[in-house]
């Protein structure tokens, strides 16, 4: 039976160094997958839809 061959898995966070001495952090994992691209997701999606949708029913029940 033939063997599969596993690929080596890229590290998520990657970090370089610049020649000013600047640590420079690069994600390579699509925000959607991470924990904190999740958080942010939900919280734009507050944002944007929660929060408008309850004033616009608190002010109409105000009138």
């Amino acid at each position: 039976m033939a063997r599969k061959e596993k690929k080596e898995k890229e590290p998520v966070v990657v970090t370089k160094k610049r020649r000013d001495d600047s640590i420079e952090v690069e994600i390579k994992k699509s925000p959607a997958k991470t924990t904190l691209g999740k958080i942010t997701i939900v919280l734009i999606i507050i944002g944007i839809i929660v929060i408008p949708v309850v004033a616009l029913i608190f002010l109409l029940s105000q009138a």
